[in-house]
């Protein structure tokens, strides 16, 4: 390569390492397109390339510097397309692509053509394959609480349907928290706590009920629906859909994920160790009671 298209080659490296580092920074239009290969954030994939590329240039490593153009190229058309799938264009991405099609045109050699495009299908085919993806801000995942009334005394009741006494607690506390409900002396909170390893499961489709009909009575007529499936030992998604349908439950999926790491702060607030469990937030004091008549015999003092 001749020394003006080398430093060319270099100038242009250097302008992609700013564009990433100031992408890095942005706060506001590209905070929420994120992009991972490996785990690792795009961002720093950028650096990492530009890094080698600015090495192949300065080393004047010619087919290495072709090889790195063409196949970062084709990362980058899937990119683009993956900009177009989500309609968000961020404006970084944008600008550190045309500088790789700059530099790409810059050391084109219609005698390397073959070796090109089989490098261009390489870098596609395996950053779409690596390439991992997010277009939705994180404050937009849906985060669907079971909790119900509005009373200022916070209640958080901790039970896993596979447990014989959480079976026996809820039918046992229903007319109370249903008149603590419906008088606003407390805002309770179901919070399906996985000590059984099919818990899981049960907890993401009571999640669904609730997104669908957040009605009180509703609610608590399913989990009375749940514990008895759990009690015929249902353990797979289809029939336990099946199941629920056939007894009128209608429920309406959505991703789970966010409401169940909030679950996860709860369990580490409260320190839960044990089902079931009720927790009692009112006025400024914390209160845990495990085992139904202590829980039973709390619920009636409020």
């Amino acid at each position: 390569m001749g020394s003006k298209k080398i430093w060319i080659n270099i100038i242009l490296s250097v302008v992609g390492v700013v564009i990433v580092i100031l992408d890095m920074f942005c706060g506001e239009s590209c905070a929420y397109l994120e992009g991972y290969i490996f785990g690792l954030p795009l961002d720093y994939v950028g650096l990492l390339y530009m890094g080698i590329l600015f090495t192949a240039n300065f080393l004047k490593k010619r087919e290495a510097s072709l090889l790195l153009l063409s196949s970062g190229l084709g990362a980058e058309l899937r990119l683009l397309g993956f900009q177009i799938q989500n309609n968000i264009y961020c404006p970084y991405c944008l600008s550190f692509g045309s500088v790789i099609l700059f530099l790409f045109l810059v050391n084109f050699e219609k005698s390397k053509k073959i070796f090109i495009g089989v490098s261009f299908v390489l870098g596609l085919v395996l950053f779409s394959f690596f390439f991992r993806g997010s277009a939705t801000p994180a404050f937009a995942e849906e985060i669907v609480i079971p909790s119900f009334g509005c009373g200022k005394t916070q209640v958080r009741l901790y039970t896993d349907y596979f447990c014989n006494p959480c079976k026996a607690l809820e039918p046992e506390i229903e007319p109370v928290i249903v008149n603590l409900v419906e008088e606003d002396e407390i805002t309770i909170t179901f919070i399906d706590t996985p000590i059984h390893p099919h818990t899981k499961l049960y907890a993401k489709y009571f999640l669904y009920i609730v997104n669908e009909n957040r009605d009180f009575k509703r609610a608590l007529h399913a989990r009375t629906v749940l514990f008895q499936a759990a009690k015929e030992k249902i353990k797979d998604s289809k029939v336990l859909e099946t199941y629920l349908k056939k007894r009128g439950i209608k429920f309406k999926p959505f991703e789970p994920k966010a409401t169940f790491n909030m679950f996860n702060d709860f369990f580490r607030k409260d320190k839960i160790k044990a089902t079931p469990t009720c927790v009692i937030y009112k006025d400024g004091k914390r209160d845990e009671f495990v085992g139904l008549p202590r829980i039973l015999e709390a619920l009636k003092r409020l």
